[in-house]
Parts: structure tokens; C-alpha cells; sequence
């Protein structure tokens, strides 16, 4: 971020009014602030009286309790009764919304600002008034959207009654503020402001309505830069826009800047109608892609019956050698093969061993055009071969990453059943994990060093020293376990297994639920 310099603050400033207008206040009170409603109950004599902040009128009451609801006499609004002899020292209310309208220098751009407000009846709360303090500003015009921003805290001793932190700061990318700095604050977003901002400009066909989440900023960011999120949500494809606003990987299988549909879904005009009106997710897009690059042509639903979804880069490293076509072929064949069902549990896991086979070969200077190389008649004892043949070595640098990697993932450690789960201590150790075993686990040491995976080892507790089994774990996934020769786990390491993904990976993922839907 950088300090926004005055006159760039001028240029941007031109794009809005510097009033609030009727509308945006009325918000703030029938909308982002109709929680903050109280009746000040206080007694003369007998009788107890009420004032409410909403309608400002005093009433005689029947004997309110504090902290309950009651509705206004006056007015009728649902309010908090608070008994005003009570201590208010910190009785402040604060909030943020965000409010659109049209830009006032550019017809085809519309406007947002994000705005702090606050309501304090710590004082006199007969003379309580909305506090308003703009703390975002963001213009989106087509091909181009900017953010500035700056910090708020309410400070009732200060003269406008907010306190600022640093300077108004431009940010390189727009984000909102509702997940960051407003993230402890009451959120709002005026979705009737939207409607009328939107009107007689490009982003009026932007579908917006489909996407109602938060605050709205990334929405329109992204439809600023790509126009083609129009024709992908009305063709109902809605999952492709969600999964890039949500930060999701999604393959490479959008051409987000496409001038027709055909450049966008990266498909021949009758391929198209296939996946129109399908809940198509990005990697089922990507992998329909390629059968049809390298004219294997696929159908939909076949792609969907191959369940490779989640193993489109190991797809991708193996088309570099071959048809999508010949590729499913193999894997089929080798899945099939007698005593497979004690390697493979599922087709794609021949995918992985295929392309750890191919990684050897490469690194052993093996002709992969030669198809008794690429498709060996038994690939389980092809990897066996090349895995012998490829020396691992361990330096004193990976040594030293994978030993502090080791030490953060020690809250991963976990031992039942006389099994004990901890994550591998060194390069050494992965690399005498991979000769013990007879697999290639050796060959993830640089991976596990440098944090794009994490390699955990499995022991009996009555030989905590000798390799039984082998796991490899990725964002709270277990991706493969190994034993001997690659043979798959047995029955109690399997209740082992799914014990310690209970314990260990469940729970974190149901905790950062849970945070990220606070």
C-alpha cells in the first residue's frame, strides 16, 4: 500500500458527492442501525417514564425492565429498554455499510463508498446523533476498478467525533473491507443502492443479482475486468464466476478476457452446448478441454464417470506424452490388472504412481516417445524399477527445512490403537522411509522441505523405529498412505487412519468453518 498523494485524492474524489444524501441516512437508521433503538426508562416518584432515541418523544410507562425488548408507544419501534441511571461509560454502537450510486464524472462507472458510523449514549442520550466517517472509496469503471482506504475508531473527544489512524492508502488490488478491517464491526451493503447506481450503465447487465454476498466491491472488481461473467451466469454457469471470486483454483479453463463464448469456455462451437446450463465446475471444464485438444473428444458425462476432478495437474504432466484417450486406457488396464485392488483403491491413484513413474524417467534421461517406456505392462513394477535406480540425495540445507517443518506439524502427532502417527524428522529419514518400503517417498523430500506437502510416517509403538507405512497430507486432505511396495493400508491401520483424521483434520476444518462464517 501507499499514501495516496493529494492529487491523485482530488481526481478520485471528483467521482462522488460530498454529501450524504437523504436516502443513505435513512438506511443507516430503518436499516444498519434499527438494532440500535433503546427506551431510557428513569422513575419521579412512583410512576417510571421512557424515552425513546428513535422517535425522541418521552412517554409514561406501566414499568419496564432493563435489557428487555418493548415496543415504543409513539412510534412502535422494537427497542432495548436501559435504565438511565445505570453506568453507560461504554455504551457506543458502531457499524460499517457500504452505499452505491452513479458516478458523478464517468456515465459507464458507478461508485461505493464504505462508511464507519457510530451512535454513542454514554453522555446525554437525549442528543445522541449518527456519527458518519467515510473510511473506503472505490470507483468502478469498465476495464478498471481502484480502492482507497483509510482507518477509523470512534474517539468521542475528538471535534468530528471520530478519531483517524494514518492516511487515506491506495490498495493494488480491490478487496472488502468486511473480512479485514471492519470484520468485528456489524457489516451492511444497500442492495437498493446498487439497483439504481447500476441503471443506464455497463454494469446493469453484469447479473449482480446472482451474486448477493458481502459487500459486492470483488463482485463488481472482477466483472470490471471481465465483462464475460454476464453470458456465463445468464448460460448457467454460475459455479465458474463463484469459484474465481471465492479465490478457488480453477484450472486455466476460463479465458476470463474471451471476446465470444467459444474463447471463454476454450471449446469448439459444438462442444458448447453440452455444458451450457450444467453445474460444471472449473476442473471438469479444464479436463472436457483437453479430451477435445487432443481430439479424444469425450463426451461430458464420460469425463464426469472418470472422477479425475481432483487430479487435473497429474492429468495435465501425462498429456505431455500422450491423447487424453490412450491416457484413460492405460489407467483403466492398469486398474484392472490381477492383485490391483491391493495397490489402488480407486482408478485416479494409478494417476499419482504414473506420474511419480514419468518424473523418474525424465530424471533418468529415458525415452518417454518410446511407448514400451511410457506404458510399461506393469507400471506398480516399472515405478519398483525406477525408484531403485533414482538416487535421492539429502543436503544439510533440506535437512534443516524439513526439521523445522517437522517441529510445526508436531500438533499433527497422534498415536492409538498401538500405532503411533508423527511427521518425518528429515530428509534422511523420508529418504530411508522410501528405500525401507520399496516406495517413492524419497522423492518428496525437496516438496516437504519447501511446505508444498506434508509427509507423515507410521510406526507400531512397539517398533516406533522401524518404517511401516507412510502418509501424505495437503491443506487438511490425506492424499496417499503407503506401505510396503505400496501396498495399501490393512484394516486396523485403516481404523487408525480414520481416527486420526477425526482427531487431527476433521476438527481444524470445522473450526475454520466456523471462522470464516464469523
Amino acid at each position: 500500500m501507499a499514501r495516496v498523494n493529494a492529487s491523485t485524492l482530488t481526481e478520485l474524489s471528483q467521482h462522488f458527492s460530498t454529501k450524504m444524501s437523504q436516502n443513505m441516512v435513512d438506511y443507516v437508521t430503518d436499516v444498519v442501525f434499527k438494532w440500535s433503538r433503546y427506551i431510557f426508562t428513569w422513575r419521579q416518584g412512583k410512576q417510571q417514564y421512557g424515552y425513546c432515541t428513535h422517535c425522541k418523544l418521552e412517554f409514561k410507562t406501566n414499568g419496564l425492565k432493563h435489557n428487555k425488548r418493548s415496543k415504543c408507544p409513539e412510534c412502535h419501534s422494537s427497542c432495548t429498554v436501559k435504565a438511565s441511571g445505570l453506568s453507560r461509560k461504554y455504551m457506543v454502537d458502531v457499524a460499517y455499510f457500504v452505499y452505491y450510486e452513479k458516478s458523478l464524472l464517468n456515465a459507464n462507472a458507478i461508485v461505493a463508498r464504505g462508511i464507519y458510523v457510530a451512535r454513542d449514549y454514554s453522555q446525554d442520550f437525549r442528543k445522541t446523533e449518527t456519527v458518519f466517517k467515510v473510511v473506503a472509496l472505490y470507483v468502478f469503471e469498465p476495464g478498471n476498478s481502484k480502492m482507497i482506504s483509510r482507518y477509523a475508531y470512534y474517539d468521542p473527544s475528538d471535534p468530528d467525533g471520530m478519531g483517524l489512524v494514518g492516511y487515506w492508502e491506495q490498495r493494488k488490488t480491490v478487496r472488502s473491507q468486511v473480512n479485514t478491517a471492519m470484520k468485528n464491526v456489524a457489516s451492511y451493503c444497500s442492495y437498493d443502492s446498487i439497483k439504481d447506481a447500476v441503471k443506464g450503465t455497463p454494469f446493469q447487465y453484469s447479473t449482480w443479482e446472482s451474486y448477493k454476498d458481502r459487500d459486492m466491491v470483488e463482485f463488481f472488481d472482477l466483472y470490471a475486468k471481465y465483462p464475460c461473467i454476464e453470458y456465463l451466469t445468464k448460460l448457467g454457469m454460475k459455479e465458474l464466476v463463484t469459484a474465481k471470486l471465492g479465490g478457488y483454483q480453477t484450472h486455466g479453463a476460463i479465458h476470463w478476457r474471451g471476446s465470444s463464448l467459444s474463447s471463454v469456455l476454450r471449446l469448439p462451437k459444438r462442444a458448447i452446448k453440452e455444458v451450457v446450463a450444467q453445474k460444471i465446475s472449473s476442473a471438469t471444464l479444464r479436463l472436457y478441454q483437453l479430451s477435445f485438444k487432443d481430439k479424444s473428444n469425450f463426451s461430458l458425462k464420460e469425463i464426469k464417470d472418470m472422477n479425475y476432478n481432483l487430479h487435473v495437474s497429474e492429468v495435465q504432466k501425462i498429456l505431455k506424452y500422450t491423447t487424453f484417450r490412450k491416457m484413460h486406457a492405460y489407467v483403466q488396464k492398469q486398474y484392472q490388472r490381477k492383485n490391483a485392488n491391493k495397490r489402488y483403491r480407486a482408478a485416479y491413484q494409478v494417476l499419482h504412481t504414473w506420474r511419480d513413474y514419468i518424473n523418474d524417467c525424465v530424471e533418468l534421461e529415458m525415452d518417454l516417445r518410446q511407448d514400451s517406456i511410457l506404458f510399461p505392462s506393469d507400471l506398480h513394477k516399472a515405478h519398483q524399477d525406477t525408484i531403485a535406480k533414482v538416487k535421492s540425495q539429502a543436503d544439510a540445507l533440506l535437512n534443516e527445512k524439513i526439521r523445522r517443518r517437522a517441529k510445526s506439524l508436531e500438533n499433527y502427532r497422534f498415536e492409538a490403537n498401538g500405532f503411533i502417527l508423527r511427521p518425518a524428522q528429515d530428509a534422511n529419514e523420508v529418504i530411508r522411509e522410501g528405500n525401507a518400503l520399496h516406495h517413492c517417498v524419497g522423492r518428496y523430500a525437496k516438496s516437504y522441505g519447501n511446505g508444498r506437502t506434508n509427509i507423515f510416517v507410521i510406526r507400531k509403538t512397539s517398533n516406533p523405529d522401524d518404517p511401516f507405512y507412510t502418509m501424505e497430507v495437503k491443506g487438511n486432505r490425506i492424499i496417499q498412505t503407503y506401505g510396503f511396495k505400496h501396498c495399501l493400508p490393512n484394516k486396523e491401520v485403516k481404523a487408525f487412519i480414520d481416527a486420526f483424521e477425526q482427531e487431527k483434520l476433521t476438527v481444524k476444518q470445522n473450526k475454520k468453518k466456523k471462522g470464516e462464517a464469523a
